[in-house]
């Protein structure tokens, strides 16, 4: 049996088809939503709905709500369990602990603080249960605070150990020239001291499109990049897409690109060299958010040592270009 050098080209029937550059948004979300997809600072603008208690995470919640929020769930929670314990030692009687008051607003908060001590087993030693049942609650309360502590430990740990992205995009995207044509070109930076490396980053064009029967149809473009991936990422970051007449923006005008609802969809990860996990980050541009005949402000400068530094503050800098013809 005699083997050919070369496989022969699949029919057309056996090409598979190109993968859709929807993002996974889906057919529904991308012809019926009428907000923007993806908000500057990445989040979706989708909602899930009916799903029920079984949905909620705790410790997924706990990992992802802001530091003021943990903190203050994590100190309401220490409240809560030391209210409860003392209000148990409040109902074993005056008996139930030594040197405590014995009636009223005192004694509730003696025994409060008194399971403030045990639940950190502080133990100043001039309190201490009397009887076996309170003797039984300061047991049951001694074994939920080390269970409290390596809980509340593995979340915190959990939650610094988590990789943090801050990439900063440029507020605006910019049409500018570029080798003798145009090109749309954005700009990023890494917020954070920590080196990147294996930078990749995709971009995707989508807009509603009139079809012959007067049906509007949203499309999806997969946006050709000068350079889709860089190895290491230490300064700044432009992204340009030229604009060839294979180009969504290809004559392309801002009124057209608005009655279009068109939007850049941004998805950028790396490696975080310092913590050796991969981040990621996203972002995207509206009509709006596009100028036209402009160019970025340079973001270098040096010291005057002579040492190369890149100007953050002048990320969204933008001055007046002159488009080629």
């Amino acid at each position: 049996m005699t083997v050919p050098d070369h496989a022969s080209p699949a029919s057309p029937a056996e090409t598979p088809a190109a993968p859709p550059h929807d993002l996974g948004l889906g057919r529904i979300l991308a012809e019926q939503s009428g907000e923007r997809f993806l908000n500057k600072d990445g989040s979706f603008n989708v909602q899930r709905q009916g799903m029920g208690w079984q949905s909620i995470s705790v410790y997924g919640s706990l990992l992802t709500v802001p530091w003021w929020l943990f903190f203050l769930a994590m100190g309401g929670l220490y409240l809560l369990l030391n209210a409860l314990f003392g209000l148990i030692y409040y109902v074993l009687g005056s008996g139930a602990l030594s040197e405590e008051p014995l009636a009223g607003m005192q004694r509730s908060l003696a025994c409060f603080f008194f399971s403030v001590q045990t639940f950190g087993t502080i133990g100043y030693g001039h309190v201490y249960p009397l009887t076996t049942a309170a003797n039984t609650v300061v047991t049951l309360e001694a074994f939920v605070s080390l269970l409290g502590v390596a809980l509340a430990t593995g979340v915190l740990f959990a939650r610094f150990s988590r990789p943090q992205s801050r990439i900063l995009f440029s507020r605006h995207a910019v049409i500018a020239p570029f080798q003798g044509s145009t090109a749309l070109m954005f700009r990023l930076v890494n917020g954070r001291r920590s080196q990147l490396m294996n930078a990749r980053i995709e971009a995707v064009h989508t807009q509603f499109e009139v079809l012959a029967d007067g049906r509007r149809v949203r499309r999806f473009t997969a946006l050709t990049l000068e350079r889709s991936q860089v190895t290491l990422l230490p300064l700044a970051w432009t992204i340009v897409h030229p604009i060839t007449p294979q180009s969504p923006y290809w004559q392309a005008t801002p009124q057209q690109l608005g009655e279009s609802d068109a939007e850049i969809m941004v998805i950028f990860n790396a490696t975080d060299e310092a913590v050796q996990q991969t981040i990621h980050a996203r972002s995207s541009y509206k009509p709006h958010e596009l100028r036209w005949n402009a160019r970025f402000a340079d973001l270098y400068r040096r010291t005057p040592r002579g040492d190369l530094y890149v100007d953050v503050e002048r990320l969204h800098d933008t001055e007046t270009a002159v488009l080629d013809a």
